[in-house]
């Protein structure tokens, strides 16, 4: 049996983190005999599990600051995980450490910043700098650990495209993934749709576009619109259970212009309610074959006004959510990740 190490150091809050806790309950829940150990940034995320072969080990010095996180993935990180005898090393984080750390190498690639073309971020403007930084710096890191993985995991096909693109990888060595899409149908009963009422969930990041819907909100009650309503989760923080329910009495606003997935425009897929979504290479592929949505511009807030009051008006209306088949992965895509790295072993 083989020794695996699962290397997330930089999760720590919302997508990254549930894609860490989601593969650790995939394994704790499928003992396979290898031994597996999860090397985080914090306390309290994930615990030792014997009955699984789990241990975990926290890495609080690594997690500290950018300064220690460069320095351990480009001196002393590979040494870290050689000690640990480790036969593949599975990184969650978008890069390896520099250095031969295994025998073989598993990446999980999540970060878009580096591969989307729709925006170039600006070191000298404050507000982009932190962006700029991941778009323009920190993909070298990531680039470079492609090239130098056995196996590329990304979760979709533009990201696939653009990660062979960007690499020039092997494409054998690129493989396509999409995240687990959980039934949200139970949380509907009882609901009603609203043609006024326009849900976004968020967080509070400059390529979530924010600003689009206030502006597009704007130009909505200059026209005498007053009677819509707009709830935002960077607002107004909601359990995840609270969310899927809105999703069925509200239409989706997805101004966000950079994702890797974009899960809300997957859940909301299955209301067959309407879905006003930013005109990208994610959402045209998340969405392909949903009757009911909208494409806009990302940066023009007339074209989204526009297509909120042809909803208001009962232009676009809900739907049966039925999709036109596609290929989709199976179920459980975390069981199938885990197959891929046990199979480098």
């Amino acid at each position: 049996m083989a020794k695996i190490a699962v290397l997330d150091i930089a999760a720590s809050k919302t997508g990254a983190l549930s894609i860490l806790r989601d593969f650790y309950d995939q394994v704790k829940g499928h003992p396979d005999g290898n031994e597996w150990i999860f090397i985080t940034g914090a306390e309290g995320i994930l615990e030792d599990c014997p009955e699984s072969r789990i241990r975990v080990f926290v890495r609080s010095d690594v997690k500290a600051s950018s300064k220690a996180r460069l320095w351990f993935d480009l001196v002393t990180g590979a040494g870290y995980i050689r000690s640990l005898g480790a036969d593949v090393l599975f990184s969650l984080q978008n890069t390896l450490p520099r250095g031969k750390s295994a025998k073989k190498s598993v990446l999980y690639v999540h970060q878009p910043l580096g591969y989307q073309e729709i925006r170039n971020f600006s070191f000298w403007k404050k507000e982009e700098r932190p962006l700029a930084v991941y778009q323009h710096l920190y993909s070298v890191l990531v680039n470079a650990s492609v090239k130098k993985a056995d196996l590329t995991i990304v979760q979709t096909k533009w990201m696939r495209d653009a990660v062979l693109r960007k690499t020039g990888a092997d494409a054998e060595r690129v493989v396509q993934i999409l995240p687990e899409v959980g039934d949200i149908s139970a949380y509907g009963k009882g609901q009603r749709f609203d043609p006024n009422f326009f849900f976004y969930p968020a967080g509070d990041i400059l390529y979530k576009n924010h600003e689009l819907i206030r502006k597009a909100e704007e130009i909505l009650k200059d026209r005498g619109h007053t009677g819509f309503r707009i709830r935002l989760t960077r607002d107004e923080p909601m359990s995840r259970e609270e969310v899927y329910r809105t999703y069925f009495e509200s239409t989706l606003l997805f101004p966000s212009y950079i994702e890797t997935f974009g899960l809300p425009l997957a859940e909301a897929s299955q209301t067959g309610n309407p879905i006003l979504a930013a005109d990208t290479p994610f959402a045209r592929e998340i969405l392909e074959g949903y009757p009911n949505v909208r494409y806009f511009h990302p940066f023009r807030a007339e074209e989204l006004a526009r297509l909120m009051e042809e909803v208001m008006e009962g232009k676009i209306l809900p739907a049966a959510p039925e999709r036109e088949s596609r290929d989709t992965e199976p179920e459980n895509s975390y069981g199938k990740i885990m197959e891929l790295v046990r199979h480098e072993a």
